[in-house]
């Protein structure tokens, strides 16, 4: 099945963000399997922002190193700045009402910290809560302390310590509890309204190269959830928790003062799902929860006994941990388990914290919370540490398609360490990927191409091959997938009509020319990568892969 999206005619005048596409400096005729990678980590974080971008978007979750993260982070400082310098007030402390607020584990990512520098010094308030143990000036590792005290940031070692004045006026504050402040909340507030950043992505240096998730978030009701986390931890509560039955997101923090705990809610959804359940969990521990009959690998055995499929991919080096035996019990039961290793640097882990639960009416369950008894607590105890755990119905939130985007991440996350469970006896990418998509409901997308720079002689034609059926199977099927072009638009080749693949497929491909029926001639360089996944930002359309013929 093929289709004209509607708004193809403007995605073909504007450059868009293309998905994974990576060259390597050889050149070559036809296309070589496994090349066209480069050689050292790649990360999308500073990618500029897609043409189109919607800032306003009610939530939009943006997935590192694949997603403009760092970007965008960067952007909603200076949109602060930008509506401070254009109101032209000055404003004393507890009055200024362009804030922008961090609670987050760490801090060091180098653009971040010179742009809150920058804001702080053009008179927006600025005030970071941060994991005590990480903010220590002392320290040699930690910069980012030594350089926001150096610019004027007041600094308050230790929230307890404090006066409600002090809370006002202090800039950078160290949140020493019992337990870890593990929040990665980022609150950016003007006069005209209040939006969030949050997710499992601390805004740090090897943190780029992690596997992450971000969420932008406008709904004002969520936003006030965070911020009354914020005032919170500042003020050395726990919290009250919130659940709006009938909404389709719903955030809970713990340590929890009244209301449902977060590990209630998740092992409550994972007994209620009857299709799939694909975890990605930094730390995944056996959890109980108070009311719940049965441990999480008691409701996963159960499922799994049920013909739902379990599948989790996890950190190696949580899951090589002496004491805790959750991925070999997980495996005994029937799961799938994925014990990987992010190599990007020394530092860098697979440090999502998500559940994609079901392919035809997704809920996730994400944000900072590790799925451990400190994060969460258990049947009998309440958790020590400071975390945050997002609930989304995204059937009631968008039509599935933020679900959609969450299972085709997982789906790539599982590509990129394709390989590392093969010593387990795990499956391939391929064969999870056939099982998978070979479900009844299995959403597929429509795939634009478009080349640029494609110039041909008189009654060329460029087509699109690649590495799938629908692209032609490198010309072995078909010719590939045409492109056309005109006066208007030449040497800029696009396809008229879209592809239709399986959400979250796979594909290398490459440009040719050449006459109908005669031998082509192929793009120099190596293959194009991508990944059939929903673009992010940029709600309303169509996937475009877009490239430069070389």
């Amino acid at each position: 099945m093929t289709r004209m999206h509607p708004v193809l005619p403007l995605l073909i005048a504007v450059t868009l963000m293309t998905v994974c596409a990576c060259d390597t400096t050889w050149q070559n005729a036809a296309p070589r399997s496994g090349e066209g990678e480069l050689p050292g980590p790649h990360t999308g974080a500073y990618d500029p922002l897609p043409a189109g971008t919607d800032l306003n978007v009610n939530f939009e979750a943006l997935f590192c190193p694949d997603d403009p993260v760092i970007t965008l982070e960067l952007a909603l400082i200076d949109q602060v700045r930008d509506a401070l310098a254009m109101d032209g007030g000055s404003y004393d402390e507890g009055s200024n009402p362009f804030r922008i607020r961090y609670a987050v584990y760490n801090l060091r990512n180098a653009d971040v910290v010179q742009h809150l520098i920058d804001a702080h010094a053009e008179g927006v308030d600025v005030q970071v809560l941060m994991e005590a143990d990480q903010l220590d000036p002392e320290r040699d590792w930690n910069w980012a302390d030594e350089a926001l005290i150096a610019a004027g940031f007041e600094y308050a070692p230790d929230h307890d310590a404090m006066t409600d004045a002090q809370r006002v006026t202090a800039d950078l504050v160290g949140i020493d509890d019992y337990g870890l402040m593990h929040l990665k909340a980022r609150l950016f507030e003007t006069p005209d309204g209040a939006r969030a950043l949050s997710g499992s992505m601390n805004p740090g240096d090897n943190a780029v190269f992690n596997d992450e998730t971000l969420h932008l978030i406008n709904d004002p009701r969520i936003v006030a959830r965070y911020r009354g986390a914020y005032d919170a931890v500042l003020e050395d509560r726990d919290f009250d928790n919130h659940w709006d039955e009938g909404e389709a997101v719903n955030v809970l923090f713990t340590p929890v003062a009244s209301g449902p705990r977060p590990s209630v809610r998740l092992l409550e959804w994972l007994e209620e799902e009857d299709e799939q359940i694909l975890l990605m969990v930094y730390s995944l521990r056996d959890l109980t929860a108070p009311g719940i009959a049965g441990s999480l690998l008691d409701i996963l055995q159960e499922r799994i006994d049920s013909g739902v499929p379990v599948y989790v991919i996890t950190d190696r080096k949580q899951s090589d941990d002496y004491y805790d035996t959750t991925e070999d019990e997980l495996r005994a039961i029937g799961a799938h388990v994925w014990e990987v290793r992010n190599e990007s640097t020394e530092y860098t882990a697979m440090h999502h914290k998500v559940a994609v639960l079901g392919r035809t009416d997704i809920r996730v369950v994400t944000d900072a919370a590790n799925w451990s008894r400190s994060a969460l607590g258990s049947s009998s105890q309440g958790a020590t540490n400071i975390e945050s755990m997002l609930f989304i119905d995204s059937g009631a939130l968008d039509g599935d398609r933020t679900g959609q985007r969450y299972l085709a991440q997982w789906l790539r996350v599982l590509d990129r360490y394709d390989g590392w469970g093969a010593d387990d006896g795990e499956p391939t990418f391929t064969d999870v990927f056939g099982a998978l998509s070979a479900q009844a409901g299995w959403p597929a997308l429509p795939v634009y191409f478009v080349v640029d720079d494609a110039y041909t002689d008189w009654g060329e034609m460029v087509y699109v091959r690649g590495d799938l059926a629908e692209l032609g199977a490198w010309g072995e099927e078909h010719m590939g997938v045409p492109l056309v072009t005109d006066a208007g638009s030449y040497p800029t080749w696009h396809c008229p009509v879209a592809t239709e693949l399986p959400l979250g497929t796979p594909l290398q491909w490459k440009a040719v020319a050449g006459y109908d029926g005669s031998s082509v001639r192929w793009e120099g360089g190596g293959n194009h990568h991508g990944t059939v996944q929903l673009p992010a930002l940029v709600a309303d359309s169509p996937q475009v892969l877009r490239q430069a013929w070389r």
